[in-house]
């Protein structure tokens, strides 16, 4: 076959193949001299892109993973990877835990409104960074730091309503004040208050107060500690008293009140006693309510507390009623209405016009009863006090009782007609004795 031939069969095939590409591989793969032309980029911006591509890191393995795993994940590999494999367990235990508890409390329980752990990144560095703090410290024997670590812990997840967690590291605190003995003892005086407080918060007050017990007892020799432990103990046997309605709810406020005399704190300790002698007079002791009340009633004179004055004051005043002493009972709001006779329109003014009315009601002096009681109430109308329905009720007794001898009398006399007729009216001439 001569070259011309092979020329000749050559070229149909050529042809035939070129009208087979399609229209992409003409245009895209092969793209045409006006196309590349039009798309050229200039040498310059070649270089540059080329020195940019030059001055990339190389992406090692651990870094492509951070792109493909969850922040769990990530968090997890670098604890181990730094040799806290303590922390890593956990953490994971941790997660664990929550996951496991909210399948037992179950799909309609109000947690599950809210994101698990491992869900929230903030929270779940955090946690990661401190658990690792508290390993390094107990590994160089810095115990103090692995105290503060795991304090800080439970303070964050406080303060981030994560009360479970925040409970569990306060116990951890209180472990670690507990097995190294060489931790300042303030740090275990305030495990214990931080122990206490977490029960106190979960109701459970039996367990809270073996917990401020203990912060008391090594407090004792720090005078600042001491005192916070007298006020929360002073608290909480308020709060244990508020629960019961039996003769220890008694027992429960004077221990409030000896421990309160443990304090620094004089006002605490002086209110505590009002609530003592308020506790002894609703027990039927008011020998021993007149003796902590009058530590009270002093007190406030003595600050010039007015308002504690008037309190102190009534109750003396209920206490001599009832050992028939009519005359100190008068004396004490008597007492109570000239300190606060130049506050008159103010409520402690109103407060003794209506201690003094409801003693003048028992000593049937209706007349000076009505008279205090109307300007106790109105002045607690005018303020909208909530005093106000009180005032109500008594000025309206006083009324009541005022008219009681007429109209005994008048049944007596059977005197019908003439009690429906004041019924209707209410005609003064009621209060004038029907003739015989």
């Amino acid at each position: 076959m001569t070259p011309e031939t092979k020329l000749f069969r050559l070229k149909p095939l050529h042809e035939n193949s070129s009208k087979g590409q399609t229209a992409f591989y003409r245009n895209v793969i092969l793209p045409s001299k006006t196309y590349k032309e039009k798309h050229k980029l200039p040498l310059n911006q070649i270089k540059n892109a080329a020195t940019a591509y030059e001055e990339q890191t190389t992406l090692q393995k651990e870094d492509t993973e951070r792109f493909r795993s969850s922040l769990q994940r990530q968090l997890s590999i670098d604890m181990l990877r730094q040799g806290y494999h303590h922390s890593f367990r956990e953490g994971c235990a941790i997660l664990a835990w929550q996951k496991e508890d909210r399948e037992r409390l179950g799909a309609e329980h109000p947690l599950h409104e809210r994101p698990l752990l491992d869900g929230e990144p903030d929270k779940l560095r955090f946690l990661c960074l401190y658990l690792n703090k508290a390993e390094e410290a107990e590994r160089r024997c810095q115990y103090s730091n692995m105290y503060h670590s795991y304090l800080e812990l439970a303070s964050f997840f406080l303060k981030s309503d994560d009360r479970w967690l925040s409970d569990s590291f306060y116990e951890k605190c209180l472990s670690v004040a507990q097995t190294y003995q060489q931790l300042d003892p303030q740090l275990a005086a305030e495990a214990h208050l931080n122990v206490g407080l977490a029960y106190e918060r979960r109701g459970d007050l039996a367990k809270a107060l073996h917990s401020f017990i203990r912060y008391r007892q090594l407090s004792e020799d720090f005078e600042r500690l001491k005192s916070d432990a007298s006020l929360q103990l002073t608290r909480l046997y308020m709060k244990l008293a508020e629960r019961r309605t039996d003769n220890q709810s008694l027992q429960f406020v004077l221990k409030a009140y000896e421990a309160s005399a443990q304090s620094s704190d004089r006002k605490i300790e002086n209110e505590t006693s009002y609530k003592l002698g308020q506790a002894y007079l609703e027990h039927g002791n008011v020998d021993s309510a007149l003796k902590y009340l009058h530590k009270y009633y002093d007190y406030c004179e003595q600050v010039n507390d007015d308002e504690g004055f008037g309190q102190a004051s009534e109750a003396l005043a209920i206490c001599y009623q009832k050992k028939a002493n009519v005359e100190k009972s008068t004396e004490y709001l008597t007492k109570y209405l000239q300190k606060v006779s130049d506050k008159e329109g103010d409520i402690q003014y109103a407060r003794a016009c209506s201690a003094l009315g409801f003693i003048y009601n028992t000593l049937s002096q209706y007349d000076s009863a009505i008279q205090s009681l109307s300007k106790a109430y109105s002045i607690s109308l005018a303020n909208s006090h909530g005093d106000i329905d009180r005032n109500r009720v008594l000025f309206g007794i006083a009324h009541g009782l005022k008219l009681r001898p007429y109209f005994n009398d008048h049944i007596d006399r059977m005197k019908t007609k003439e009690l429906l007729q004041w019924k209707c009216t209410r005609h003064e001439s009621f209060l004038t004795k029907p003739k015989p």
